[in-house]
């Protein structure tokens, strides 16, 4: 089987994203297409071996990652060793939400980097709070965190905000972005966390899919205006000297 740009693309995001649903593949690379053409697509990939998939649950979507010839292919063009992903991910939801915003950010087209929390640690990340993920757009960087609303607010904020708020020296933060899992939660969040200290950007999970990351899908808890993360200036005039903090 002859592999194509965009099956050689899809690997190589495999290899940071590690999982990857067929309605994640279909929006990042066959937007265009019949989810029946994306999962035949898939299939093809899979019985030849550069995918492998796991389907937990008959009502839920595919899960897919790397396969043996995948792996051999990636390890062709970057000649380092490659461990190929088994066990599915823990908090699988919490997982494919961060991918989820992985791909919009991807599909903004001015991603110069993005790296989830799984990925933090191979790069000698040390700080005391691991974000959820990392993104810079248009050499803005985005700590993001993703809440789904499995725990009370106030642990979210004793755990995540009350350190981002205190501030750990060594990354330059346009923002953190705050992903909630409803509209009602983004809207209980921003109320807690306030303003001071940097800035929170809040969004819903739902927008993150349906839109790209550089869409005005944001709302300042300041003021609850609608905001893009690459739109100049960010922030009012009056906050634009707060704009970038220390992380």
């Amino acid at each position: 089987m002859r592999l194509t740009g965009r099956c050689l693309e899809l690997l190589k995001l495999l290899l940071c994203a590690r999982w990857l649903t067929t309605g994640q593949v279909k929006r990042r690379f066959f937007p265009r297409a019949t989810t029946d053409a994306v999962r035949k697509r898939l299939r093809i990939l899979t019985l030849e071996g550069f995918l492998v998939k796991r389907q937990p649950e008959p009502t839920r979507e595919a899960l897919f990652t790397l396969g043996r010839r995948g792996k051999q292919v990636l390890e062709n063009e970057t000649e380092t060793e490659i461990v190929l992903q088994r066990a599915l991910p823990r908090q699988q939801m919490h997982f494919l939400a961060v991918n989820d915003i992985r791909i919009a950010a991807e599909l903004a087209g001015s991603v110069n980097y993005f790296f989830g929390f799984w990925e933090l640690p191979g790069l000698g990340w040390d700080f005391p709070v691991i974000p959820d993920a990392v993104v810079s757009l248009k050499d803005r960087t985005f700590a993001v965190e993703v809440d789904r609303g499995m725990e009370g607010i106030r642990y979210f904020l004793q755990t995540k905000i009350a350190r981002y708020k205190r501030g750990v020296l060594g990354l330059p933060l346009t923002a953190v972005l705050i992903v909630a899992d409803r509209g009602t939660r983004m809207q209980s969040l921003a109320k807690a966390i306030g303003g001071a200290n940097g800035h929170f950007l809040y969004t819903t999970i739902e927008l993150i899919r349906m839109n790209e990351l550089s869409a005005p899908i944001f709302r300042d808890g300041m003021s609850n205006q609608a905001v893009s993360v690459v739109q100049e200036p960010l922030f009012s005039n009056s906050l634009a000297d707060k704009r970038v903090f220390h992380f």
